[in-house]
């Protein structure tokens, strides 16, 4: 086993590691924790290998049976978002009271992007009416019986019938989106290369036409798989934040709830939603646990 370093200052402000990993963000879902260190296989050279990763205050350690040190510190790095400006985010916002708090509460939590831009799109159709841990178990199950353990394989997924998947990876109503999806990525009318040069409101359009993709998947993919910033994955915990703390718990639509976060958070959209999130989700079970040791 190779060990290797990764100095935290090849990142633009801050990042912590064991907050990122545990915020339940999508793409942290390919990591699972072993002691004080999370694991995950990753494609490097074409092949797929363990990894180990784990920190200190100043570094980030790697280990792996790979000698090809440098394609992993790329992955990992792009896989962290190293170059995006958290500190931007926290000086543009420090006199807004409410993100101020969250700051201070997931300091160092950034926004992940996907390696696998295909595996981003089936499971964020996984993510409609699901819990985190639903979501977990299916793209499980995937991975297990539609792909090789560690990734989906579309070819796969795309030949299943539907009854198939909904047995052996309990999806549901899902199963029919999936199979859709895999067959328009093969097919390239899914275009992943169109996507990425569009902007964030035109690849969303060109997402919103495949049959299973709505408003928030859409967004997810966008964020996650694409790396566009300003894109705002709306549920409903930020639905309930922003009407609590900008709309002072007035009745708002979602259309007008999206207006305003794009507007207001532009291409801090996505980091101001994944702060929210994690925050609201964290900040509620605190809260449940105190009210169940006052019983």
């Amino acid at each position: 086993m190779m060990i290797v370093k990764i100095s935290k200052t090849e990142f633009v402000g801050p990042f912590n590691m064991k907050k990122t990993l545990e915020s339940d963000q999508c793409p942290s879902d390919i990591w699972s924790i072993e002691g004080n260190k999370y694991k995950a296989f990753i494609k490097i050279g074409g092949k797929w290998k363990l990894v180990w990763i784990w920190e200190d205050a100043n570094n980030l350690f790697v280990k792996t049976q790979s000698n090809m040190f440098k394609e992993i510190k790329e992955k990992l790095l792009y896989h962290f978002w190293h170059d995006y400006n958290l500190l931007e985010f926290y000086r543009k916002y420090k006199r807004d009271k409410y993100i101020s708090k969250i700051v201070e509460f997931c300091k160092g939590v950034r926004v992940m992007r996907d390696l696998d831009i295909n595996y981003r799109i089936i499971e964020a159709i996984l993510t409609q009416n699901s819990s985190v841990k639903q979501i977990r178990n299916m793209e499980s199950c995937l991975r297990k019986y539609y792909g090789n353990g560690y990734s989906f394989n579309l070819k796969k997924i795309a030949n299943a019938s539907e009854k198939e998947l909904q047995q052996k990876c309990k999806v549901g109503y899902r199963a029919r989106y999936i199979i859709n999806a895999a067959k328009k990525i093969l097919s390239g009318e899914l275009d992943i290369e169109q996507i990425k040069r569009t902007s964030s409101e035109g690849a969303r359009k060109l997402l919103l036409k495949i049959n299973g993709i709505g408003p928030k998947v859409a967004d997810i993919i966008l964020l996650y798989g694409f790396g566009k910033s300003d894109a705002f994955p709306m549920d409903v915990w930020l639905k309930r934040a922003l009407i609590r703390e900008y709309f002072g718990n007035k009745k708002v639509s979602d259309n007008k709830l999206r207006e305003f976060a794009l507007n207001y958070f532009g291409q801090h959209a996505g980091i101001a939603h994944l702060y929210m999130f994690y925050y609201e989700r964290k900040l509620r079970c605190l809260e449940n646990r105190r009210l169940f040791h006052q019983i």
